[in-house]
């Protein structure tokens, strides 16, 4: 991931706010394309220029390539509000994120985050690194990732909560545990969309913390179809159970692993 630096020359003879609506509008629109990560941005006025800070998943996150028809739509209208088309800049490496997918082609994919997590939750499942979402088809609308970006945010609240340990701490576990949440519902749609769209197995991560011992852990069945799902080796350090057929993948219980 990359902080980068975007910059619009703005012509100050402009006095309403058509100018900070349709760079709000651009950053909100590069979100829900996959090219800014987050929803915090940093801005300033300097010099006749208006200056946000971002993390992008890829250097060229932000290239017109990749721009989908809203973008294209707010891009023509720069010029009539008195803005100049978006400068970038990369600043530099952020030094705290998983690496990027390097794999020539990608297999399989799987649906992960934490509440920590920056980077995109789309992951290689070979090599668990990050994929930019729109290196795939979009999931919504034939133009965003609004599911799956909505997703993340969701799981990465009920995370905190559980982390946090003091409001809301059995509604976040549940969530995160239970196949058949309202959280789990809709990560699992986010999977079953990517695999139709791309033909490629795409999984659900259950997050589990709590078992009554390790013994009875190791035993648990896949908590939809009812078979069989141990691996005989842990997937990334993280993942011990996976079934195949429901697209499921799960941990050792974190208190008794």
């Amino acid at each position: 991931m990359y902080t980068a630096e975007v910059k619009f020359t703005i012509n100050k003879k402009v006095k309403d706010d058509s100018q900070t609506d349709l760079v709000e509008l651009i950053f909100g629109s590069w979100r829900m394309n996959g090219q800014v990560l987050g929803d915090t941005y940093f801005s300033f006025i300097k010099n006749k220029n208006l200056i946000v800070q971002v993390l992008i998943p890829a250097k060229d996150s932000l290239s017109t390539k990749y721009a989908n028809r809203y973008l294209k739509s707010s891009y023509k209208k720069l010029e009539s509000v008195g803005l100049s088309k978006p400068r970038i800049k990369i600043l530099g490496e952020e030094p705290h994120y998983y690496n990027k997918c390097k794999c020539k082609k990608v297999k399989e994919y799987i649906l992960y985050t934490t509440y920590v997590q920056l980077e995109p939750a789309l992951r290689c499942k070979k090599c668990f690194g990050y994929i930019p979402l729109y290196k795939i088809p979009p999931i919504y609308d034939n133009s965003e990732y609004y599911p799956l970006i909505t997703w993340q945010s969701d799981y990465q609240a009920c995370d905190t909560l559980q982390m946090n340990c003091i409001v809301g701490e059995k509604f976040g576990m549940k969530e995160m545990y239970d196949h058949q949440s309202d959280l789990s519902k809709q990560g699992r749609y986010v999977c079953k969309k990517i695999e139709k769209l791309t033909g490629k197995k795409t999984y659900y991560y259950l997050y589990t913390y709590r078992a009554k011992n390790r013994k009875k852990e190791l035993k648990r069945k896949c908590p939809k179809c009812k078979g069989e799902w141990l691996r005989k080796e842990t997937l990334h350090n993280k993942f011990d159970f996976e079934c195949t057929k429901c697209r499921l993948l799960s941990n050792i219980a974190w208190d008794v692993r």
